[in-house]
């Protein structure tokens, strides 16, 4: 199979496995977002993308990069957005710090820094208030 044969192939197999893990940015309102963040194996928007790099996490487009086959079977088998949310927000509470709208660059930046950088409510994280407590002797 060519090269174009085989990231067109490549593509489409992200675009059909977006239809059902990534049908919304993982980190605002966006709809059929189409980055992905390669640090995490998440479908993002074009505002979220730019916001995880300044965090210096790789992000690719759908359409406008090249892919191995190899990258697209790790987000396959990542299980997209749904299963990422169930390890980085698994503690997370809507009511205290809403998904962000989409385009919202200020919101966005501090929602991923709390989600991916201080792993706020990742699974197995400590509640705030129990983490900035000192052990006691």
């Amino acid at each position: 199979m060519g090269d174009k044969a085989q990231q067109d192939k490549l593509v489409t197999r992200l675009r059909t496995f977006a239809k059902s893990a990534g049908k919304v940015c993982a980190n605002c309102t966006e709809k059929a977002p189409g980055q992905i963040c390669m640090d995490f194996h998440t479908f993002i928007c074009m505002t979220c993308s730019g916001v995880h790099r300044e965090f210096q996490h790789k992000c690719k487009g759908i359409s406008m990069s090249r892919w191995t086959a190899e990258e697209v079977k790790a987000i396959e088998d990542s299980g997209g957005n749904p299963a990422a949310e169930a390890i980085w927000m698994a503690s997370w509470d809507s009511l205290q710090f809403p998904i962000p709208e989409a385009g919202d660059r200020e919101r966005i930046r501090k929602f991923i820094e709390e989600k991916y950088v201080a792993q706020r409510w990742r699974v197995g994280a400590k509640p705030a208030a129990a983490a900035a407590q000192p052990a006691r002797p």
